[in-house]
């Protein structure tokens, strides 16, 4: 990682010249509406089959509001360095859009979205577009590894992929709900190893440029702009959401006790403003496992778990499913801290969570397998999640056999990827989706209110 990365907000990539046209990416406005609008609603046979599902229908979905909206929450979340979201201009026109979301700068790792106009599809334009976010994300950004989740049935979306040097992963069943219902998506990753010497860009035009028909320049805008009164309303509901929104970190949620009557002697619970010492003692038995990377030095490791760090932690995790850590559970046994069970990375669109259990060496497998179990549980029963995913780090037989045992599948390795525990290597991908056909063992006492 670079140690000060470009801001988001203002990146502007490019030009780039293939087929004598030029491509630029830039941040998206105001005034694009009705670019917008007129190519999502004429191509929608060929995007919404492979788009968020929603309640509204897609003439609603694509209204001035809707595309204010955007703007302002895009813009928002690349000041806060999490997403850079870019119009692809091709011959001064709006024709589609390319973004890096989820981006973590600790993990080096962000997902690629596309979708380009129809009119200009086929001519090596989206490809272009997105060989100038992968010379970005690798270079100025400094990604380590970008993934795309891409439907099956997306034939050409996936052809592109492989084009560019991505390379399948895994299958993760009912990972997004497109078209509307969850659905079985194809996991893409490309890591910074694939850079070709000359950089994506300078690859692309080499492969591809050459004389194209003028058919391949898009239309011309069509449609009334976005109302100053439309504009003013949706600011102000989006602010004021935003308002509210933050206030939910400052509300001290309702405990959280999770107990099950086949483990009288477990108990997942909320952490505790005195469960520092036990937690570092827990951590220090299980430091082989938990090492950031090899070799951590004695003073690295202390400044990992100082109390301060451990209190900030607490703090921003007040909000729970919701915050940036996520949930943190501590797993106690007959009253002694064991360890912790995590839900982390709630996705941005559908009920998706990580998971990650750790317990003091000491534990018995047994116990960390019902903790496992009982924290899916409460995932699936009392927060609504409908998938949840955990990283196995290749050579970790115990943790692949609890996986197994507690319903996940394994749907693939992930390479270079880093896991909870801060390391970068090749982990498994095992996931487990909402259940059919039992009702949950455990009980819950009190519950989160999220």
């Amino acid at each position: 990682m670079t140690d000060h990365p470009p801001s988001l907000s203002d990146v502007r990539l490019g030009p780039a010249t293939l087929h004598g046209v030029i491509v630029v990416l830039r941040p998206p406005r105001i005034a694009d509406y009705t670019q917008w609008r007129r190519i999502r609603l004429r191509d929608q046979r060929t995007i919404e089959p492979f788009w968020t599902s929603s309640p509204l229908d897609w003439a609603a979905r694509h209204s001035g509001k809707q595309w204010v909206r955007e703007c302002l929450m895009v813009r928002t979340q690349a000041r806060a360095g999490r997403r850079l979201s870019t119009v692809i201009e091709v011959a001064g026109r709006f024709a589609g859009q390319i973004e890096l979301v989820s981006i973590e700068p600790g993990a080096g790792s962000a997902e690629l979205g596309l979708w380009v106009d129809a009119d200009v599809a086929r001519h090596g334009f989206g490809g272009l577009a997105a060989s100038l976010i992968l010379d970005f994300a690798f270079g100025a950004a400094g990604l380590q590894r970008l993934t795309a989740p891409i439907s099956p049935a997306n034939i050409a979306t996936s052809r592109g992929a492989a084009l560019m040097g991505f390379r399948r992963e895994a299958m993760m069943t009912r990972y997004f709900d497109v078209g509307g219902a969850r659905r079985d998506h194809e996991l893409w990753a490309i890591t910074k190893e694939a850079v070709p010497p000359t950089g994506f860009t300078a690859r692309w035009i080499t492969r591809y440029d050459g004389p194209e028909p003028a058919a391949a320049a898009p239309g011309a805008p069509e449609g009334e702009p976005v109302a100053a009164t439309t504009v003013l309303v949706a600011t102000a509901r989006y602010y004021a959401g935003r308002a509210l929104h933050m206030l939910d970190p400052l509300r001290t949620p309702t405990p959280i006790r999770l107990t099950d009557a086949e483990h009288p002697a477990l108990v997942l619970r909320s952490r505790s403003r005195g469960d520092w010492a036990q937690w570092c003692a827990a951590r220090m038995h299980s430091r082989g496992l938990l090492d950031a990377g090899p070799g951590e030095s004695e003073a690295a490791w202390a400044a990992r778990h100082s109390r301060f760090r451990w209190w900030r932690e607490l703090l921003r995790a007040r909000a729970g499913l919701h915050s940036p850590t996520g949930l943190v559970l501590a797993i106690e046994v007959d009253g002694a801290y064991f360890g912790e069970a995590r839900l982390f990375d709630l996705d941005m669109f559908d009920r998706n969570a990580k998971m990650f259990v750790w317990t003091d060496s000491a534990c018995a497998e047994q116990t960390r397998r019902a903790a496992t179990q009982l924290l899916l549980d409460y995932a699936f029963a009392e927060l609504g999640l409908c998938r949840v995913e955990t990283a196995i780090e290749l050579g970790d037989l115990g943790a692949a056999d609890i996986a197994a045992q507690v319903g996940m599948i394994r749907e693939g390795r992930m390479h270079s990827y880093v896991g909870a525990t801060g390391r970068r290597a090749d982990h498994d991908l095992w996931a487990v989706t909402t259940p059919t056909d039992q009702s949950p063992r455990g009980q819950v006492s009190e519950p989160d209110v999220q």
